[in-house]
């Protein structure tokens, strides 16, 4: 029944047994004047993009980079992804996307385990690479700044406001790192490089997951994966057309930044926004630059909060009679009507990562006058395998399948397939999965399933219905993982971190309620120290929170660490327990009143 949902024709037709490279200059051969990304207050055209593509392909094969290398990227989003992710195509070269919230020994095995020789980074994480380089195979690393892109003069005068902040990023006095902007100097335009074949099966595309099928991997993706997920989105009624602006909140990292936005735009022939900044504002603040935005729904609540912020302050102001009242009262007019004339750019805001539940959703789309899309899907899925139609979706519904996408439910313990409307583990089958987890056979077993009948399915761990129309309900998650606004948190994972500390005996992390927002989680800690060790839990907990911030991504970092004896039910540590110890300490924290639990602290 979803298919009632899609395009009966779709937006644009796409050759899927193309590489990336061939595909965005077939497709935009006619657009080189229309703009392809908006950086920093600067528009770049296609004509200009492909140039720099091809200087930089260039230039990369002079330094000997060939079709099956590895090249790792760290950055933020600015427009060295787009030369970059194209650069590499027409080489046939991979492309290592490295999670910039890493740290330590992660991102030495990141860049270690793909034997990455060459790096692209952004300047901000030139002393992080700096650190580690000695423990790594890289030879070069080319270093790139947000200023390289905006006009010399405007770049002169930036570099002196950081020189005079204390902000200025100057190059490591290490041969092994140079500027971008040389490197691609070096390359010539008018090569005789011959594009890369097309290989169906080819590794193209390395992209870290976020842990949601427990810990952090490296996934393989094909450039027929990325064309095909783009084929599928050309079906949906997303306002995708020429010459639209998409705003990319989503960092290029994230599978759903690096292919449902930043590739979709190109692909499209529509202009990227990029932003440098990663912050829940960033919507807010470029209203008025795009046509629809790509985000999380931390981005879409702060937009929310802040509209009703400003009409509340407007009320109270309206009941006041002196002059600096009605005088700010004006100022907030003023700030009122500008947002709403920004807004009425606004086609549509796309929101994944997490789902808006139904009454929130609906009090922001009543707010903001513009229609919000949810997203789902995963990285092993090549980013969105469902979505919400503009016009037609369910409360509470994360949307339908994308055309060429099947969902079902099957019995999280027998994998025996279930009956429309009952709950089971959600499950997708599509063309368009992934390769596979790097040098990690058997967990790509346990997600890329082969069911009794021969069939093959993607399961995803989150529990739900599929209804008779094709609409899907996510209830509940089959494995213990946190949502922590826009990060997916495994468990395992920081576990691991402190069970290594010594003297712990025994640790559970489970989530509990986030007293700043409604729809989200915070790791919290239970740890059971060795009986020699238990007397001196103060200055055990500092030991533990300072090798959570070397070891963990800020978001992974427990909120709240407990001294508690880890309670066991039939000889399984109880989850549950732990879980219902944890939500009545947070409640009794947004109650203001005292709790009880021994040796809980913040």
């Amino acid at each position: 029944m979803s298919s009632l949902y899609h395009r009966n024709k779709p937006v644009r037709e796409f050759d899927l047994n193309q590489t990336m490279y061939t595909t965005i200059t077939h497709m935009n051969q006619d657009n080189l004047n229309l703009d392809a990304i908006g950086f920093l207050g600067k528009n770049i055209n296609y004509k200009t993009l492909l140039q720099n593509v091809d200087r930089l392909a260039d230039a990369y094969s002079k330094i000997g980079i060939k079709e099956g290398d590895v090249i790792a990227i760290g950055t933020i989003n600015m427009p060295i992804v787009q030369e970059n992710l194209l650069a590499l195509s027409k080489l046939g070269a991979t492309s290592k996307w490295i999670d910039l919230r890493i740290k330590g020994k992660d991102l030495i095995k990141n860049i270690n385990e793909s034997h990455c020789k060459t790096m692209v980074i952004f300047d901000g994480i030139t002393s992080n690479i700096l650190e580690i380089i000695d423990e790594t195979d890289l030879s070069r690393v080319f270093v790139a700044s947000p200023k390289d892109y905006l006009n010399p003069f405007i770049q002169i005068l930036a570099n002196l406001k950081d020189k005079k902040e204390g902000k200025l990023i100057s190059l490591p006095d290490d041969k092994r790192f140079s500027k971008y902007t040389d490197f691609l100097k070096s390359g010539n335009i008018n090569s005789n490089i011959k594009p890369a074949k097309f290989e169906k099966d080819r590794p193209s595309l390395i992209v870290q997951s976020s842990g949601s099928t427990g810990k952090a991997k490296s996934i393989i993706h094909t450039e027929y994966n990325f064309n095909s997920a783009m084929q599928k989105e050309a079906y949906t009624d997303l306002p995708f057309s020429k010459g639209k602006t998409m705003y990319v909140a989503i960092p290029p990292f994230i599978i759903y930044g690096l292919n449902n936005s930043i590739y979709a735009s190109l692909s499209f022939s529509m202009k990227a926004e990029m932003t440098p900044y990663v912050s829940e504002t960033t919507i807010y603040d470029d209203l008025g630059k795009y046509h629809f935005a790509a985000g999380a729904p931390l981005h879409y609540r702060y937009l929310y909060n802040k509209i009703l912020e400003l009409q509340n302050r407007v009320a109270e102001l309206e009941h006041e009679n002196s002059l600096s009242a009605k005088k700010e009262l004006r100022r907030y007019l003023k700030e009122l009507s500008n947002i709403y004339k920004k807004l009425s750019t606004a086609e549509a805001f796309v929101s994944g990562g997490d789902k808006i539940v139904a009454q929130e959703l609906l009090s922001m789309e009543q707010l903001f006058e513009v229609p919000i899309i949810n997203g789902y899907g995963n990285n092993e899925l090549t980013g969105a395998a469902a979505i919400s139609p503009v016009y037609a979706n369910k409360p509470d519904s994360v949307g339908i399948p994308l055309k060429g996408i099947s969902v079902a439910t099957f019995d999280p313990e027998t994998n025996e397939k279930l009956d429309i409307g009952v709950e089971g583990e959600i499950c997708f089958q599509s063309d368009n999965v992934f390769v596979g987890y790097l040098n990690n056979e058997e967990e790509t077993k346990k997600i890329k399933q082969t069911h009794k009948d021969g069939s093959q399915w993607i399961h995803t761990g989150d529990l739900g219905i599929v209804d008779s129309d094709g609409y899907i309900f996510i209830t509940g998650r089959s494995k213990r993982l946190i949502k922590k606004e826009a990060f997916k948190i495994s468990p395992d994972t920081i576990e691991n971190v402190i069970m290594n500390v010594k003297g712990v005996k025994d640790c559970v992390v489970v989530g509990v309620p986030d007293v700043n927002h409604d729809e989200s989680s915070v790791p919290m800690a239970f740890i059971e120290l060795q009986p020699e060790f238990d007397g001196n839990f103060e200055d055990f907990k500092q030991i533990i929170i300072q090798t959570c911030q070397e070891e963990l991504p800020d978001y992974e970092i427990p909120e709240y660490i407990a001294n508690a004896k880890i309670p066991y039910k039939n000889n399984k540590r109880a989850f549950k327990e732990l879980e219902q110890q944890g939500e009545e300490y947070v409640k009794s924290i947004k109650q203001g009143s005292q709790y009880t639990m021994k040796k809980v602290y913040k």
